[in-house]
């Protein structure tokens, strides 16, 4: 397992930062332990997520998988290297249809693909490139979502070095199409303490501001800060 998650892997010491590929020993991982790590995240912080853990504990193992094989989806972790447990996670979801950030980008490009039929390429993940306005036409737009540390695990950077391969890989494939990039992420208003980490991360509140949306996982209403990035880590 750890060989073939090996493409795009760095180390922190006692953490290793990775991807989870969707091959067969990538979908037992991720049903191993990713799944366990994404339902005890929606326990201890359920304010954190647009999703709740009554909802998720419900999907069957097909469910899950359809996560990981979603050719639109990459998720990103940090897992402890003595025993490969995962401590934190992101997901890149794109390329996008549109410029719109959405709260349940998963949502947003699963409908997109059914009415298309478009599938996208999303195994690349090599290469360095810090140039967010690279090449010309229409953009290409990503979104990062759910970026989450445990509680045992935080203050270690973990939640930066997950943001900067997520975005590396984004400036990475928009650089492949020689197209400018578009990379957004939604945090929820109130929540300061993950609206500092992207700030720190070279991301910028979008001018608009906060604008209040429903969820109907939670069956509320929030605050949502549209969040994106300019620049260098």
């Amino acid at each position: 397992m750890q060989d073939r998650m090996a493409a795009h892997t760095s180390d922190t010491s006692k953490f290793k930062i990775t991807v989870i590929p969707a091959d067969e020993d990538g979908c037992s991982f991720y049903l191993e332990q990713y799944k366990p790590f994404r339902l005890a995240s929606l326990q201890q912080d359920a304010h954190a997520f647009g999703s709740t853990h009554a909802r998720e504990i419900a999907f069957d193992d097909e469910a899950w998988l359809g996560r990981i094989r979603n050719p639109s989806a990459s998720t990103f972790i940090a897992v402890q290297t003595d025993d490969n447990r995962v401590v934190a996670s992101t997901s890149l979801i794109g390329p996008l249809p549109n410029a719109n950030p959405a709260s349940n980008p998963y949502q947003v490009v699963s409908g997109a693909i059914a009415k298309s039929g478009t599938t996208y390429n999303n195994n690349n993940h090599n290469g360095n490139n810090n140039n967010n306005n690279v090449g010309g036409g229409e953009p290409l737009y990503f979104q990062m979502s759910a970026v989450y540390t445990s509680p045992e695990a935080r203050g270690q950077g973990l939640a930066k070095s997950l943001i900067k391969a997520a975005t590396e890989e984004a400036r990475d494939r928009a650089r492949q199409q020689g197209r400018p990039l578009v990379l957004s992420v939604v945090v929820y208003a109130a929540n300061s303490a993950a609206i500092s980490v992207y700030e720190r991360c070279g991301f910028a509140r979008g001018a608009e501001g906060p604008k209040l949306a429903f969820n109907t996982f939670k069956n509320l209403s929030e605050e949502e800060l549209n969040m994106y990035f300019q620049g260098e880590l």
